[in-house]
């Protein structure tokens, strides 16, 4: 019989000033705790903390930091103060994993940025209106990095528009809101209020929001089938025809984001006819969806269909097998980059220059525009929105037709009889 593993223990200092950072089971998430005379109404108590990681070496530097504070009378631990380093351990632990994987990779690159300006040490609520200036004014000149390190050498600085400032701002403000929410073991909430809250972000006033033409899009569609990928066949690399021309069709037709385009599988595609989808349908699962909703039996065109009756004769499949497998491995769909890469090399194909702001958005643009005129509701079912003023705002274009449309259907207003 296997003996149960035990679960890591560390304690720095003495009595009663000791400090013990422990793991609850093996492998898992450390914690600290000491003693605290201001707890249970000055009868003292244990007060305990999430450290938000594993690194037992890290535990040991604080345990011994802390101990050290509390005999000096001026423990981050005893007095129940959180640090950024602290809070943003947290929110990588307790919050990040439930996002997806490019959202959690955006989070570590902006605890790193945060960190390097304001110091893991610094409070929360120290967090002030100059700093949050200081950050915007050097961002726009480019004097602080997407890393949040100084850039001395001007010729070296990368000025960024306003729209990346505000995703920054926006993540800052919402990890602070989500530390007002949360209860440490204690019950004590991490902040008493957002230090933030009220503080101006910038907005993008003419925000980057290229659209896709027909015309662009026949165009790339004339050449892609040019562009290639390598697969394994019988041990040796192999050229052949890649993807382009599927995804190209299928983000025209449906309006789609790449991302839910790419992470179809064979058991989303409604092959029947019915006579309200006489081409087919797919189901997208709520699993590629931004907002995580499913829409089921979302009926798709001529086109459409046709792009998945080429994808079933050259490589059928069933079940959870992705409809666009990677060449590297097929048990995984295409990454956006690889994507990414093909529509780029089209675009060179073509002769066209490339969108600046855009790449495989700009079709979900184009079908939004496309379908003004159509019901809201019916639009939002068919290209997967749940938010109309998205829709309406970032996505519906003005273009001539629609324009001229207007002009010649304008009523007159009369005053009305009486």
């Amino acid at each position: 019989m296997s003996k149960r593993k035990r679960s890591w223990s560390y304690t720095a200092g003495q009595r009663p000033n000791r400090v013990t950072v422990f793991e609850r089971e093996p492998g898992g998430i450390l914690y600290a705790r000491c003693w605290d005379p201001s707890l249970a109404g000055g009868r003292g108590g244990t007060r305990r903390i999430s450290l938000g990681h594993r690194d037992q070496a890290l535990a040991k530097v604080f345990a011994l930091e802390q101990a050290s504070k509390l005999e000096r009378g001026d423990s981050d631990l005893a007095h129940g103060r959180t640090s950024l380093g602290e809070l943003f351990a947290l929110y990588r632990a307790e919050r990040s994993p439930r996002k997806k994987p490019h959202e959690q990779a955006a989070d570590e690159r902006r605890i790193k940025l945060w960190l390097q300006l304001l110091g893991e040490e610094k409070e929360p609520l120290k967090v002030t209106l100059r700093d949050w200036e200081d950050f915007i004014d050097g961002r726009r000149s480019g004097a602080i990095s997407p890393m949040g390190e100084w850039v001395a050498n001007a010729e070296d600085r990368r000025s960024v528009r306003d729209r990346t400032i505000e995703a920054d701002l926006k993540w800052l403000n919402a990890v602070f809101n989500w530390a007002v929410r949360w209860q440490d073991g204690q019950g004590r909430y991490l902040l008493s209020e957002n230090p933030v809250r009220g503080y101006p972000i910038p907005k993008e006033k003419n925000p980057l929001r290229p659209v896709m033409t027909q015309d662009r899009y026949l165009a790339l569609r004339d050449v892609s089938d040019q562009v290639t990928m390598e697969i394994m066949v019988g041990g040796s690399l192999e050229k052949v025809r890649s993807y382009l021309t599927e995804l190209l069709d299928l983000a025209n037709e449906t309006g789609r984001r790449l991302s839910a385009i790419l992470g179809l599988r064979y058991q989303d595609l409604r092959l029947e006819r019915p006579p309200t989808a006489p081409y087919g349908a797919i189901s997208w699962p709520a699993d590629t969806d931004k907002q995580a909703r499913a829409w089921e039996a979302v009926p798709i065109s001529v086109i459409a269909r046709a792009a998945i009756d080429r994808i079933l004769k050259e490589r059928p499949a069933i079940g959870e097998a992705p409809l666009f497998p990677a060449p590297a491995d097929p048990s995984k769909p295409v990454d956006r980059y690889l994507a990414d890469k093909w529509l780029r090399e089209a675009e060179m194909l073509a002769g066209l220059d490339p969108q600046k702001g855009s790449l495989w958005h700009a079709f979900r643009r184009k079908a939004a525009t496309e379908l003004k005129g159509a019901p809201d509701k019916d639009v939002m079912a068919l290209l997967g929105w749940t938010d109309y003023r998205s829709l309406k705002s970032a996505y519906q274009h003005a273009d001539p037709e629609t324009m001229l449309l207007a002009i010649e259907t304008r009523r007159e207003l009369r005053q009305a009889r009486q």
